[in-house]
């Protein structure tokens, strides 16, 4: 089963054993309690006796707000209540449309002509046939979570593939 219809949710695959919940907030930038609030009562609705895979993001490690807050409760409300999980933690996506992500304010910026403001910081960027791969090697019946990083850029490295139409 897959819960969602967003970006990732299109690409997942169903699987008998496996409940895909790819319906979460998808807005880093998020503050609006209503939309974590309808997340988590989503989340309540599939039994703790199946395997859940739950898409969280690599910011827990480094960022502290109101997202990643959020993505840390769910991955511990996970683990306390579910019999088998995959907590899936993934970060900048290539093929996601949401005009939220770092790619595609940088794609409409440029479009624009309006030249990025560029940070000396590092982001990965995932393409989809190596989230597949991943994905694909899901067990249920396990306790697991897994980082599916992809390639460690720096944001000018972004910027540039952008430019040249790599991403």
């Amino acid at each position: 089963m897959i819960i969602g219809r967003g970006n990732i949710a299109k690409v997942l695959k169903d699987h008998k054993d496996l409940i895909f919940f790819a319906s979460g907030v998808s807005n880093s930038s998020c503050t609006d309690e209503t939309e974590y609030q309808r997340e988590r009562d989503l989340m309540l609705t599939v039994p703790f006796n199946k395997h859940i895979v739950y898409f969280s993001n690599l910011a827990i490690y480094y960022k502290n707000d109101r997202y990643t807050k959020h993505k840390i409760d769910t991955e511990e409300f996970i683990r306390n209540n579910y019999a088998s999980y995959t907590i899936v933690r993934i970060e900048v996506c290539e093929w996601v449309n949401n005009p939220t992500t770092i790619l595609n304010v940088f794609k409409t910026q440029l479009s624009k002509g309006i030249e990025p403001t560029i940070f000396d910081t590092t982001r990965y960027v995932l393409s989809l046939d190596e989230f597949l791969y991943w994905i694909s090697l899901i067990k249920p019946g396990v306790k697991n979570e897994m980082n599916i990083l992809g390639r460690k850029m720096y944001i000018s490295e972004i910027i540039k593939e952008i430019k040249s139409q790599k991403i």
